[in-house]
């Protein structure tokens, strides 16, 4: 996306859809946080604070020391169309933005043993019982409602797109009509 004064521009139609997925993911998070009893995930400050208590104020990944000025947070499971992890507890894990910019869309079992090696068992261990602490279930399959969505959201968005491309057009071609 390209950001022009202040408005995000979709750059293709699956840039669009892409975006109404991450939406989706949020609100489904909201949904699936509150009726598991939780506020939902912001993060705001004291859940910034449980997160980094969780892990001894630790990144997850490699164990650097971090804080609240910090702190990165990283989607185990990522927050896009193939994956579809959710913006919520459980999901969500403090991390250092130098293990946050490397992991990227890796499955991050495979991450923490690529990046610590030996210790890779002790902080999966540690992100395991944190996502059960919060009863977050990766299995949480959505892949039905996402694939529609994208697809609707990229018809949509084309048609809208040529509707106001007509509308231009007509515009220009009046106006033309009128200096000329």
């Amino acid at each position: 996306m390209q950001a022009k004064k202040g408005i995000l521009m979709a750059r293709s139609k699956s840039d669009i859809a892409n975006s109404a997925i991450r939406i989706f993911l949020q609100e489904v998070g909201k949904f699936y946080d509150e009726e598991r009893g939780y506020e939902s995930f912001g993060p705001k400050v004291g859940q910034k604070d449980e997160l980094l208590a969780f892990f001894s104020h630790q990144c997850c990944f490699c164990g650097t020391a971090i804080d609240r000025k910090s702190l990165s947070q990283d989607h185990l499971i990522p927050m896009n169309k193939t994956s579809l992890g959710l913006h919520a507890w459980g999901n969500v894990v403090p991390c250092c933005g130098a293990c946050n910019n490397e992991k990227q869309q890796k499955p991050w079992r495979e991450f923490i043993i690529q990046k610590v090696g030996q210790e890779a068992e002790l902080r999966t261990s540690k992100i395991d019982q944190f996502v059960d602490s919060k009863n977050y279930d990766p299995s949480l399959n959505l892949h039905e409602y996402a694939d529609n969505l994208y697809e609707d959201i990229g018809e949509v968005a084309m048609t809208l797109i040529r509707l106001r491309y007509k509308q231009a057009e007509a515009g220009i071609k009046e106006l033309l009509k009128v200096d000329g």
